[in-house]
């Protein structure tokens, strides 16, 4: 698989969110105070993350952008054998329960396609941390979500993951309209409906190692006006 394409589709979907965040690539989030509450709660959200990547999904929105590009050059017979694998890959995702409810709502109908590490645009890398990101990014290339969250936490960095989520029956629905109106040589809105289906996706940031923070207190600033000392009367000898 072309890693520029996987690039240029999550990229063009998920730059405008990182950066509206102040996330980056391998960047983080800002951090929580540190207490008990916190830590239960977020182990707790930990534990119900669902990171699984459709590649099917990612697949048939490859077929879905390169019949777009056919329709563009006029190929129109290779844009309609783009349009049949993408329908084709969409019926393997439907049948793909891991990669469904991944979204913070467990909503089945999105799956994600895509999705990369993302850290503060602060963070300040060293060679050991970049190799705890690094390990923790591969376990999660491996489905193992919470050997990654160990792993990130060495990192001891605020650090998030955005996933590129496809809504399911909605793209399904494009697609096959895509294909109708190829099959009546309606070529101009052939395309409008796979432009629909690329527009349905979306980007959602969800946290996995959140860092303890120092909370300041505001100090009270203290009066810098002295008191006068009385002034001391001299003891006169005659």
């Amino acid at each position: 698989m072309s890693n520029v394409l996987r690039n240029s589709i999550i990229g063009l979907f998920a730059a405008t969110a990182l950066a509206s965040a102040g996330f980056a690539p391998l960047g983080a989030i800002a951090g929580v105070p540190d207490s008990a509450p916190v830590k239960a709660r977020q182990a707790e959200q930990q534990k119900e993350m669902n990171l699984q990547v459709s590649q099917d999904g990612f697949d048939a929105m490859r077929a879905v952008r390169s019949a777009r590009v056919a329709l563009f050059n006029g190929d129109t017979d290779q844009a309609r054998e783009l349009v049949q694998q993408a329908q084709q890959s969409l019926a393997k995702a439907a049948a793909d329960e891991k990669a469904m409810g991944v979204d913070q709502g467990g909503d089945t109908n999105l799956i994600s396609i895509d999705g990369q590490l993302v850290v503060d645009q602060d963070y300040v890398g060293t060679p050991e941390k970049a190799a705890h990101l690094d390990q923790g990014e591969q376990h999660l290339k491996n489905g193992k979500t919470q050997e990654a969250i160990e792993q990130l936490k060495l990192a001891e960095e605020d650090i998030g993951y955005t996933q590129l989520l496809m809504p399911l029956q909605a793209t399904r629905a494009h697609v096959d309209e895509a294909a109708g109106k190829i099959h009546d040589q309606n070529y101009f809105d052939a395309n409008l409906a796979l432009k629909a289906a690329e527009d349905g996706l979306s980007v959602e940031t969800v946290m996995l190692v959140e860092t303890p923070k120092t909370v300041a207190t505001p100090t009270a600033t203290a009066d810098t006006t002295t008191a006068a000392t009385p002034a001391q009367a001299s003891t006169q000898v005659n």
